[in-house]
């Protein structure tokens, strides 16, 4: 059943499934990282930017970089 309340192709939606499926948030930052540079709209740019931040600063010391 589709929740009205997320869009399945939120880049936050997209990032957090990842991770509460287990996912290590260094292999979800990597992904996310990629997926900002394919992406040529101002918008959807700045949504990936969030998602990196927020990876950023609830994993610390997940080695990001």
């Amino acid at each position: 059943m589709a929740d009205d309340f997320f869009d399945d192709q939120d880049p936050f939606f997209l990032a957090s499934d990842r991770l509460d499926a287990g996912e290590s948030p260094r292999s979800v930052y990597l992904w996310a990282k990629a997926s900002r540079a394919k992406v040529r709209n101002k918008v959807a740019r700045e949504q990936w930017d969030e998602v990196l931040r927020y990876i950023a600063e609830e994993y610390p010391d997940a080695n990001l970089r």
